[in-house]
């Protein structure tokens, strides 16, 4: 990896995400970070201006001017790494995949804090709508992380379907990244453990080699709820981070539509690292 997208809204929380992106620099060997900042005119899915007493210009050199402030208390954290602010009037969700294109982009961190209400049903899309437009990998940063503590142990979720769709290369670059990190495989199921089918010892065999490398634990766990059986399993093996591969169901439906990963991005204290799955 070498180019990191932090994004901003200048919030405790998405500094807390950037505290944490800092500690990943070295391991990740990222030589740039862009600070970007996406502020709107318009609200999302209305042709509403947002009420403001800045023009444009205004509201471009105040968002340049609060990146430069972060910009400082990130060089701090992080050395010899190159710092790009970028502040631009659109609709991020949907923008991010030219983004990352275009500033050949590796990995996305982004900050989340438990909400209610409104702000928290937003905050969710938004959230949602990162991970199904992103082309490159998504971390998502929980208000409640810890700053500072290694990553010793990874858990990586799967349902024992569609294997073709994980992303080997990045999957593979993140985990190289930490080679003294435990890893756990793990598929909470309802069904787990019970008599499998062919097809399914046949993934169970496909998905043990595809991290033979790795000296990886695999479990099968039978628990109604798959969110709490996930979340459960992370803490009691103290994870420092999930790793999800979400899958694509359409065009416009994403599995983080109502889905187990965007619940644990909200529900979860421990980072979330979104891969994209590869389209078939």
């Amino acid at each position: 990896m070498k180019t990191m997208l932090i994004l901003t809204d200048f919030s405790e929380n998405a500094f807390r995400a950037t505290e944490y992106a800092a500690q990943l620099v070295d391991p990740l060997k990222i030589s740039r970070i862009v600070l970007y900042h996406a502020y709107q005119s318009t609200i999302i899915g209305t042709d509403l201006p947002v009420a403001n007493t800045a023009n444009d210009q205004q509201i471009y050199l105040e968002s340049m001017e609060n990146l430069g402030l972060q910009q400082d208390r990130l060089s701090a954290l992080t050395k010899n790494v190159r710092i790009d602010l970028m502040a631009e009037d659109v609709s991020l969700p949907v923008h991010i995949s030219t983004l990352c294109k275009s500033e050949e982009i590796d990995i996305v961190v982004m900050g989340v804090s438990g909400r209610s209400g409104l702000e928290k049903l937003l905050l969710g899309s938004t959230t949602s709508m990162m991970i199904q437009e992103s082309t490159v990998p998504v971390l998502i940063v929980p208000n409640s992380t810890l700053i500072g503590k290694p990553i010793n142990s990874v858990v990586f979720t799967t349902d024992l379907k569609d294997h073709a769709s994980i992303p080997a290369h990045q999957l593979y670059e993140f985990l190289d990244a930490f080679p003294g990190a435990a890893l756990q495989v793990i598929n909470v199921d309802k069904a787990a453990g019970e008599s499998y089918t062919v097809e399914t010892k046949e993934s169970i065999a496909t998905l043990h080699n595809i991290f033979d490398k790795y000296n990886a634990t695999f479990d099968y766990i039978n628990k109604d709820n798959t969110v709490e059986g996930i979340l459960s399993y992370a803490n009691s093996h103290h994870a420092s981070i999930i790793i999800v591969v979400p899958k694509k169901l359409g065009v416009v439906a994403s599995f983080f539509h109502n889905s187990i990963s965007k619940k644990l991005a909200y529900d979860s204290n421990i980072p979330l690292l979104s891969l994209p799955a590869v389209k078939a």
